[in-house]
């Protein structure tokens, strides 16, 4: 086998990858700022469910701690924490009354977790509300059958979330 005959074909993979890869790069700096739009709109939905007509402010400046206000007065707190679920981190925001008391679980990003499995911590609404009423971390919760890694993983965003708003608390910022 010649040179030539082993030369061509590789170059002709290699151009190739080349156009794909400048494509999807020219697809990915046209359509990032509408993505990003897309994430932040997802976050206020998922925080309008948690605690509705709510005006939110961000307390950490990296959003993920937001204070909730209603009608001007305080009306909670919303936390946003990750943790590493069976195949990727799970996003999951966390909705607190005044007191520390958990409200409400949203589960914001679950996609990479196995699909009609792990996926099932985002949807699961009996699963989420177990959290309700939770003030310390390691509160026992339930996990979902065959899904128990991502359970944990939500299990852990929440008790990181815990531990972010008993901190505040701690400050003496809530009243």
């Amino acid at each position: 086998m010649k040179i030539k005959d082993l030369l061509r074909p590789t170059l002709i993979l290699v151009l190739i990858c080349v156009v794909v890869t400048a494509a999807l790069s020219v697809t990915n700096y046209f359509t990032k700022d509408t993505i990003a739009l897309q994430k932040q709109q997802a976050v206020e939905t998922a925080m309008k469910q948690l605690i509705p007509n709510g005006e939110y402010t961000d307390l950490s400046g990296e959003r993920s701690f937001y204070s909730a206000k209603v009608g001007g007065k305080e009306a909670g707190y919303i936390a946003i924490t990750q943790a590493m679920g069976y195949k990727d981190y799970i996003q999951v925001m966390t909705a607190f009354d005044i007191t520390g008391r958990v409200m409400g679980v949203n589960i914001i990003d679950c996609a990479d977790e196995s699909p009609g499995i792990g996926q099932k911590v985002g949807t699961d609404q009996v699963f989420q509300k177990q959290f309700v009423g939770i003030t310390q971390t390691g509160e026992a919760t339930d996990a979902i059958t065959g899904a128990t890694i991502s359970s944990k993983g939500v299990q852990k965003a929440v008790d990181m979330a815990i531990e972010r708003m008993q901190q505040h608390l701690a400050k003496g910022v809530a009243q």
